[in-house]
């Protein structure tokens, strides 16, 4: 049933401090009433909403389907007593309603959100290079900015995980794609593609781990890293690798310490995924095969107030 990640919507306290930091970041922002929309330069389609309130709260995650998805869906929501609700947050297409912790879910027939239209960078790598008589860096290259191209996945606090997956596969559909038992779990799209659009971890009460945006190259992954480290925003983890995923990764975190991650080179996983094994393995198994450093100890902290 649901097929793609469409947009996040967080609260927020200071909505120009939002902006700072991901304009910075790399994406483009427009004004709608009271709220900010962010999107990758040339796609219009907005991933994140920041909206005024009093604490950073991630309020709302927006999930594709098609029609036949949708049908389904509603059927599945039925089944299993979960009620519609109007939208809480004004004016947007799709259905609304509260997964089993209470955190809103709004559901819409829309396509995948499609990549920015940027052209990746050609890489030379061995026996295929491609990038012939073509300088990949010059002194202009140090004042380059990170632009993602989509927003990959999120991955949010669960104060019972298994509970969580239960949801997400059973009624939503979606399937689990890695997971370390009851502490973390990835979950990919029903017809496949990203090895994860939303995951959950383990904590005493819901909240936003982390966004993450595509990016075209691991050289753009510490672009966009080293640019916001310099502005004095704060390292999460990274440069690394990860395990679950197997994507490139550095992690900075947000001015309400939630992070925002660069990926680059995910696992792809397809609709007809039968010879796909999903590992449970331990947290740190799942992590990464290599780091710059160690993931620091506030890494699966929640900094989310609890409601």
């Amino acid at each position: 049933m649901i097929r793609s990640l469409l947009q996040v919507g967080m609260t927020v306290p200071e909505l120009e401090v939002g902006r700072a930091f991901y304009e910075l970041f790399g994406l483009e922002t427009r004004v709608s009433g009271d709220d900010l929309l962010f999107h990758c330069e040339g796609s219009a389609q907005e991933l994140l909403r920041l909206m005024p309130g009093a604490r950073k709260k991630l309020s709302y995650v927006s999930l594709g389907t098609n029609a036949a998805g949708m049908d389904a869906l509603m059927a599945n929501l039925e089944r299993h007593g979960v009620a519609l609700a109007p939208s809480p947050f004004g004016p947007m297409a799709g259905i609304w309603f509260r997964d089993p912790h209470g955190d809103w879910l709004n559901v819409q027939v829309a396509e995948p959100q499609p990549s920015s239209t940027q052209a990746p960078a050609e890489i030379n790598a061995p026996g295929r290079y491609r990038r012939i008589g073509t300088r990949a860096c010059d002194p202009s290259s140090q004042q380059k900015r990170a632009r993602p191209r989509r927003m990959g996945h999120l991955i949010k606090f669960s104060p019972d995980v298994d509970k969580s997956v239960a949801f997400y596969t059973e009624v939503l559909g979606m399937k689990v794609s890695d997971r370390a038992g009851d502490v973390l779990a990835f979950l990919r799209g029903s017809a496949g593609g990203d090895h994860h659009i939303v995951a959950f971890a383990q904590s005493t009460h819901t909240g936003l781990h982390h966004l993450s945006f595509e990016v075209g190259d691991i050289d753009e992954i510490e672009i966009g890293a080293q640019t916001l480290l310099r502005a004095g925003y704060k390292d999460g983890f990274g440069l690394g690798r990860h395990v679950g995923g197997s994507n490139y990764f550095h992690y900075i975190r947000d001015p309400w310490n939630s992070l925002v991650e660069y990926f680059w080179d995910i696992d792809v996983i397809p609709e007809d995924d039968s010879e796909w094994e999903a590992l449970n393995v331990t947290p740190q198994e799942l992590t990464a095969v290599w780091a710059a450093t160690p993931p620091p100890p506030e890494f699966p902290m929640n900094f989310e107030e609890r409601e």
